[in-house]
């Protein structure tokens, strides 16, 4: 039996209807980029993820990186970051000429490891950007001390963890700014390139904002020497038919990997491991195998 890394076509068949639709609306309007569908995306979004703002951008890097600039994060600064995750996490790191300082992981559950974090500061640091890997939050309590008693920003990478929670909280509200990358293998996947930026600090939204329109604040009055990277209305319309299925479909994901944890008796194999006080969505499912398998 093959058993697909990841398929598509089921995903989006089951949503045929209200992919259509999405797009008929669009198609008709004839407005393509900030419209009305990007801000009820937005809108939508930012309730899911309990935070005030979120500003679509082009992808999960740029949401990243403009969170970065908006911090005012450059030039000789320092960000602390997982070693091993994917390279859009550093990528948006040196985008903005910080350079990324690399803590490894609890073994346990492949984020950030906390206690390794204090040791990696130095007068240059100015932020801390967490991973969920995988679909499984950090650990946030111990990073949130650090982050507050060296007076440094959390800015959370969420690209793997749509929904996923930490006490109850969930992923995303945090910090002070996270990024969510819409890639469309992720839980919530656009039909091509997508990410957002979430925030609680409306500063913060408003620069991210103007930064991923040219610097402009306003039409044709650029304040900032900015990008182009907006969420496009089409891409803005697919999301929001997807979101209200979001939490069925973690819920299904949870379900299929529950089944696997429960049935791997192989002694080769290591599970993942889930703490009581975090509530996956398992973007992937990965597992250590000791040795070579024949």
């Amino acid at each position: 039996m093959k058993v697909s890394f990841v398929s598509f076509l089921p995903m989006e068949h089951e949503l045929d209807k209200e992919l259509r639709a999405a797009f008929e609306r669009v198609y008709k309007r004839s407005w393509y980029i900030e419209g009305l569908e990007d801000e009820a995306f937005e809108k939508a979004f930012a309730e899911f993820c309990d935070t005030k703002y979120c500003i679509g951008v082009g992808n999960g890097l740029d949401a990243l990186m403009l969170a970065l600039k908006a911090l005012g994060i450059g030039d000789d600064d320092e960000v602390i970051i997982p070693s091993n995750t994917y390279i859009a996490t550093a990528l948006a790191v040196t985008y903005v000429g910080a350079k990324p300082v690399f803590v490894e992981p609890n073994l346990k559950t492949f984020n950030i490891n906390p206690s390794l974090i204090e040791q990696a500061i130095t007068a240059k640091t100015k932020a801390i950007m967490p991973v969920h890997l995988y679909g499984q939050a950090c650990d946030m309590d111990p990073i949130m001390e650090i982050a507050k008693k060296y007076n440094l920003y959390i800015v959370e990478d969420c690209a793997q963890a749509h929904g996923a929670t930490y006490k109850g909280k969930t992923v995303g509200s945090f910090g002070d700014v996270a990024g969510f990358s819409f890639y469309p293998g992720k839980n919530l996947g656009a039909l091509g390139d997508a990410g957002a930026t979430v925030t609680n600090n409306k500063e913060i939204a408003d620069m991210v904002r103007a930064l991923g329109n040219y610097g402009s604040d306003y039409k044709y009055h650029h304040i900032y020497q900015g990008n182009n990277s907006r969420l496009d209305e089409m891409q803005a319309a697919f999301l929001s038919a997807k979101l209200p299925h979001l939490d069925r479909i973690n819920i299904e994901r949870r379900r299929i990997a529950d089944r696997y944890l429960a049935e791997i008796k192989n002694p080769e194999v290591i599970l993942p491991y889930v703490a009581d006080n975090m509530v996956p969505v398992w973007h992937i499912l990965v597992f250590v195998v000791k040795e070579e398998m024949s």
